[in-house]
């Protein structure tokens, strides 16, 4: 049996709940689309979708295995670009989430006039590790540790403020006269969300007297943006983030946090292709304050 057609079937009915609106999506019919997800339902051992006269339902199984039936399609859509990048000459670069795209559009732009097609795809830290040890990048900007990194990129606190002054953690501790509901939110996002660096963050939170509700990451971008520009939370981020999301930026000595990155190469002429001046690009985009020469 065909385990991605099975898989597609499946999917296409568990979106539209119906087997025949999910034949007019994938262009075939409906006995088509019944026998696929039979023949995936054998394969799995189970039941996947109830079936009776007026709705489709998922089962258990069902349930349980969507998500691992989507990421098999998402593995098969990665494979698939792949190939068709290897046959075009485009080399694969994964770069940070929730960065100014008119830095990665320039640095794409720069390295079209170099004769290279880059085809530069936003991914978070994890899933950008993952992918690139799976084959699935030639190039990818990773996490690592300082003293391995080719840039060091600071972090701060921002917000929609009038502040002039410098801004320390002290400053955020809860007062008794606004009540502890009154204090501000320190929002650390996703690229940010490592246990170590969370772990430092709430340290020196508690250093400077803040109360350990007032540290936690935040869902999203968009979450964590409503908070800051509304006044009522500050967000972990480089200075370049709160420019573009038009926020007042603060170093903060007591934090001395920062991002490290290393761009890790699978394409043997990678270090030709990416020279200094993509990688300035790259620093650029990334916020970065120096460059680190590995």
């Amino acid at each position: 049996m065909d385990l991605i057609s099975g898989a597609r079937a499946f999917v296409a009915v568990a979106r539209r709940q119906s087997f025949s609106a999910a034949a007019r999506d994938e262009q075939t019919t409906q006995p088509v689309i019944s026998r696929r997800v039979a023949g995936l339902e054998a394969q799995l051992g189970g039941a996947l979708l109830e079936r009776n006269t007026r709705q489709v339902r998922l089962t258990a199984l069902g349930t349980a295995l969507l998500e691992h039936v989507q990421a098999l399609l998402g593995a098969e859509r990665s494979l698939v670009d792949a190939a068709a990048s290897h046959h075009r000459g485009t080399v694969r670069l994964l770069v940070p989430r929730d960065l100014d795209p008119a830095r990665w559009a320039a640095l794409r732009l720069r390295a079209r006039g170099a004769g290279t097609d880059l085809d530069i795809e936003e991914a978070g830290r994890e899933l950008r590790t993952l992918r690139f040890r799976l084959g699935e990048a030639d190039a990818a900007v990773l996490p690592v540790e300082t003293a391995r990194a080719d840039w060091v990129v600071p972090l701060g606190l921002a917000q929609v403020t009038d502040r002039r002054r410098p801004l320390s953690l002290g400053a955020l501790r809860p007062t008794r006269a606004l009540g502890p509901k009154a204090a501000s939110n320190l929002l650390v996002l996703a690229e940010d969300a490592s246990g170590q660096l969370l772990s430092a963050l709430r340290e020196s939170a508690a250093a400077s007297g803040l109360a350990a509700h007032q540290v936690h990451e935040s869902p999203s971008v968009v979450s964590a943006l409503a908070g800051a520009l509304a006044g009522d939370d500050w967000i972990l981020c480089t200075r370049e983030q709160a420019s573009a999301w038009r926020l007042q930026w603060f170093e903060v000595p007591e934090l001395a946090l920062t991002r490290a990155y290393r761009l890790e190469l699978r394409t043997p002429d990678g270090r030709q292709l990416f020279n200094p001046a993509l990688r300035r690009d790259i620093a650029a985009a990334l916020g970065a304050n120096r460059e680190e020469q590995p």
